[in-house]
């Protein structure tokens, strides 16, 4: 007499791979979640020093002369197609960036 066995899966293999993907979501999502963070950071600080760069890049081109307010900033800078041709750089948290006429650089923010 042959016994046949069914092929498949048994209730608990499946529950008991429910259970390690779970384990394994619940580890890795708040790690990419946390890296996504760090990434728009990094992105923003690197905008900041390419937008002050290019604040001295223009201030050269200009006999050593600084945009007077956020008004000068915004059309000599950020609005000038020669420093940004692909157009000026933009906060990945959406916050506008600052020029400061004391420093003439823009100011860090704070995510």
């Amino acid at each position: 007499m042959h016994v046949y066995r069914k092929k498949g899966f048994t209730l608990m293999e499946l529950l008991l791979v429910v259970v390690i993907l779970g384990i394994l979501a619940a580890v890795a999502i708040p790690r990419m979640a946390k890296s996504s963070g760090d990434a728009k950071a990094n992105a923003c600080k690197a905008n900041i020093a390419l937008i002050n760069s290019q604040i001295e890049q223009w201030s050269i081109s200009n006999s050593g002369q600084y945009p007077a307010d956020q008004t000068g900033f915004t059309a000599n800078i950020v609005g000038n197609k020669d420093l940004f041709p692909d157009g000026p750089p933009v906060c990945p948290y959406g916050t506008a960036y600052t020029y400061d006429p004391t420093t003439k650089r823009v100011t860090p923010h704070s995510h």
